[in-house]
């Protein structure tokens, strides 16, 4: 059924189209078009008595959630960080998706062309600054000084972030291309071979490790669909190719850097060889990030230090370690654990498990590359949740308003594929 009878709400799909871009220049008018998205959505919803998507077990998950996280902050600081107060406007955003695309079947192939055209731009971008040391807005990048490609996000080294946290996508996107596109199989082939290596160097010589990571794991994720040897043979050559371009030079970060920091956690004697050094001198920043998390969780087992606070306890004596402060402690369970206590930690990781458990279902199911079986949307937008909420690796702050905006798109897309529309109160 379509709800919309007029279309004032075009002018709300053209902002959300816009949203892949303005991450790119300006995280502002990225808040300020999702502040629009869901202002919108909350007074049409309740103009026209649309109760349905708040009534959603997510949802209701999701604002016992922040509720929670303005408690904790309350009890343990007398006060609540904004980013804490209005954290549950990301839940609203993805409910805001999953209204759009149930009112115009249409928009989720232009969200996917709009993050597709934003990730080539960028692509192309960051490629020619590799290659000839200058991007488009005559950002300056020179491998010996700054081994981190960053294209047009200048110093923040996010490059490889942006361009992996959403590229399940992306592939769904290029298994589209490759089974329903009817042009010339070679030309085909060679035009996805080019955009493969142009995008995945780009990600190598970002020299993000967690972006690497990402990476493979959306890769494996596409060949086990792509369901043909011929397909998976030029899909694997593209990303060997990429990998050798850009890790041939000694200076790569993805090679240099893990490399140092493997060796220098070991003890290298003739007398002792592959022995683990003590915690304190292991060169791996995150770890003794993650140890005063657990110091802060011993000492507030049940609600943690609050909410956005380990930047300002881990200089607390109670919690101090060599090495151990920073602005987040770079594993959003870890966060949790130390921030929001046990409470906080077990709700975010039954989510992961519940998303875990959502990929094995969908997978089983008939998967197809096309946009309207919603079962392959459902698919390809819980892989990119996977991403974000892996507990086995490194993450970025939990309240990062740029990093949300990101996953709340997927999430979005995930409720609307996941959940029939034929019914609204």
């Amino acid at each position: 059924m379509n709800l919309i009878k007029n279309r004032p709400i075009i002018l709300i799909e053209i902002l959300y189209l816009l949203i892949p871009i303005t991450l790119v220049f300006s995280i502002a008018v990225s808040e300020l078009f999702l502040n629009i998205i869901v202002i919108f959505f909350i007074i049409y919803s309740l103009k026209h008595k649309i109760f349905y998507y708040y009534k959603n077990k997510f949802f209701i998950f999701y604002i016992f959630f922040c509720i929670y996280l303005i408690l904790v902050s309350l009890i343990k600081n007398n006060e609540v960080p904004i980013s804490v107060l209005f954290f549950f406007r990301f839940g609203l955003f993805a409910l805001s998706t999953w209204f759009l695309l149930d009112n115009n079947k249409k928009l989720i192939r232009l969200i996917l062309i709009s993050i597709f055209i934003t990730y080539s731009i960028v692509t192309l971008d960051a490629a020619f600054q590799y290659f000839f040391g200058v991007n488009s807005l005559g950002v300056e990048y020179n491998i010996f000084e700054q081994p981190r490609l960053s294209g047009f996000f200048e110093d923040e080294l996010i490059l490889g972030s942006y361009l992996t946290r959403l590229s399940p996508l992306i592939f769904l996107l290029l298994g589209f291309f490759m089974t329903k596109i009817k042009i010339n199989n070679s030309l085909k082939y060679i035009m996805l071979v080019v955009f493969l290596i142009l995008f995945s160097s780009v990600i190598f010589a970002s020299g993000e490790r967690v972006a690497f990571i990402y990476f493979l794991i959306s890769s494996i994720f596409f060949l086990i669909l792509l369901k043909s040897i011929k397909k998976s043979l030029f899909f694997i050559i593209a990303l060997v190719l990429a990998f050798l371009l850009i890790n041939s030079n000694s200076e790569s970060r993805l090679i240099k850097t893990t490399f140092l920091q493997i060796q220098g956690s070991f003890i290298n004697s003739d007398t002792e060889k592959f022995k683990l050094k003590n915690f304190d001198e292991i060169p791996i920043p995150h770890v003794h990030h993650w140890k005063t998390t657990i110091l802060m969780a011993k000492e507030n087992i049940f609600f943690g230090v609050g909410p956005r606070m380990f930047r300002t306890e881990c200089k607390n004596p109670k919690y101090a370690v060599p090495n151990g402060c920073a602005t987040h402690p770079h594993n959003i369970y870890f966060q949790l654990l130390g921030e929001t206590g046990i409470v906080g930690f077990i709700s975010i990781f039954s989510f992961f498990f519940y998303i875990l458990i959502k990929i094995i279902i969908n997978f089983r199911k008939n998967i197809s590359l096309t946009f309207n079986n919603k079962t392959t949307l459902a698919f390809f937008s819980l892989c990119c949740l996977f991403l974000h909420f892996c507990p086995l690796l490194p993450n970025g702050n939990f309240f990062n308003n740029w990093l949300n905006i990101i996953t709340f798109i997927p999430m979005g897309i995930f409720l609307y594929s996941n959940h029939s529309n034929s019914r609204h109160d």
